[in-house]
């Protein structure tokens, strides 16, 4: 009886406390539904405040550029706002930037970009002391660091630049940190611009054959562009042994593993030895690595055999050989070999042009004009390329005009001499 009392009290306690409630919750409805268009809806909660975090620097670029300087999210973000004050700032707002950053937001990606600024203008100085700052906060370098200080000393007119280069490429071992194909490329371009082309031909060699980097396509075009500073009997021989070592490289890799085993009794020790050792890969052939070829042909060619190893290259690369060439490497004893089936692109006929051109051999850019376009139908020369060819027809046309003349008078002077002999033999009959 005591639990039917008990349970009876709770249910009308329950539908009064229902009833009492429907009221409120009716009008609250009505409220809402009721209220014209002009009044403002009752603030049920609290509004939202959003409010962003700045990177505190204080400085008149900062204020004129605020929205650049809102917190960025990763150390990605912040190398990329980095890179956007380099682009309409100065280096100072910069390093400003990077050193009001929280400390988890400080990297070697977002120093980088820094560094790698400085080093892209030549301002040696400017990189040294911002990599020292990095270090000052604990950061360690990472390849690209090393890379971008070594591209720094590759614009130095400081008489130091190779002494300062090569103790940041030994630095690396500190770190534990392996010098890569792209560390050589930029040491090699500071003994370039340091009129050190020797020790740019001893690298290439290194590398070749130690085995613990592989030369690229840059690489090779490096070395050649020293070797037209090289000395007047070696330079030209230099040229031949690095487009040797192109061939060779292309021709290994054009070979099915059945052929590679049937020649590896062929090869020399030597040859054997850097194939094991070599971590080597597809050699991929560039415009840049043509022109730069050919261009050192032209400033290092001193006889006519030293012109066919720009021949030999056009024919084995592009399959073109017009009737001078031919003509030339049969002179020579030179046989054709199989070309590599590559397309040339508008800049390499440039670069066969002024090949050409420079060697005088106007009668040849002339007839490898002509089999270009009609070998490759698709090729469209651009101003670059019609221009040369201008030139070429004219120096043509000019040393043909040249030739008749001289013709003419060594025939005048030939008739003439005929002419004084037969009056000389009258006279003396006389």
């Amino acid at each position: 009886m005591l639990r039917q009392c008990l349970k009876l009290n709770t249910n009308v306690f329950l539908k009064q406390r229902t009833i009492a409630a429907l009221p409120v919750f009716y009008r609250q409805a009505s409220s809402y539904n009721n209220r014209t268009p002009s009044e403002k809806p009752a603030e049920e909660e609290p509004s939202r405040s959003f409010s962003r975090r700045y990177v505190e620097v204080d400085s008149p670029f900062a204020h004129a550029n605020k929205y650049t300087y809102v917190m960025p999210d990763d150390p990605y973000v912040a190398s990329d706002r980095v890179a956007k004050i380099l682009d309409i700032g100065s280096v100072d707002d910069a390093a400003d930037y990077i050193k009001a950053l929280p400390f988890f937001l400080q990297s070697p990606v977002v120093w980088n970009q820094l560094i790698g600024y400085c080093a892209k203008h030549g301002r040696a100085n400017y990189a040294e002391q911002f990599y020292s700052q990095m270090r000052k906060r604990g950061l360690d370098p990472n390849e690209r660091t090393f890379t971008h200080m070594l591209t720094a000393y590759a614009k130095s007119k400081s008489p130091q630049a190779i002494k300062n280069a090569e103790a940041w490429l030994k630095r690396m071992e500190d770190f534990k940190l392996e010098p890569s194909t792209i560390h050589i490329n930029n040491l090699m371009r500071v003994y370039n611009h340091a009129g050190e082309p020797e020790r740019t031909i001893e690298a290439l060699k290194k590398m070749s054959t130690t085995g613990a980097n592989v030369p690229d396509a840059v690489t090779y075009s490096i070395a050649l562009q020293g070797c037209a500073e090289l000395n007047q009997l070696d330079r030209a021989e230099e040229v031949r042994n690095i487009w040797t070592g192109i061939i060779y490289r292309l021709d290994r890799n054009q070979r099915t593993g059945s052929s590679l085993s049937k020649k590896a009794s062929e090869i020399s020790w030597k040859e054997t030895a850097m194939r094991q050792t070599t971590k080597d890969t597809e050699l991929e052939i560039d415009d840049s690595l043509v022109v730069s070829l050919l261009s050192a042909v032209t400033r290092t060619a001193a006889s006519e055999k030293d012109v066919l190893t720009g021949i030999e290259a056009i024919d084995r690369l592009y399959s073109l050989c017009p009737p001078s060439a031919a003509e030339m490497m049969g002179k020579n004893a030179s046989q054709r070999k199989p070309g590599f089936g590559f397309h040339p692109s508008v800049k390499v006929l440039d670069a066969i042009l002024r090949f050409s051109g420079g060697l005088g051999e106007y009668k040849l850019g002339k007839e490898y004009f002509d089999l270009a376009l009609e070998q490759f139908p698709h090729l469209q020369p651009d101003q670059y390329v019609k221009d040369a060819h201008d030139w070429i027809e004219k120096q043509l046309k000019r040393r043909t005009n040249f030739e008749k003349k001289h013709q003419y008078l060594t025939d005048r002077d030939n008739r003439d001499k005929r002419n004084n002999n037969g009056d000389n033999r009258k006279h003396r009959r006389q």
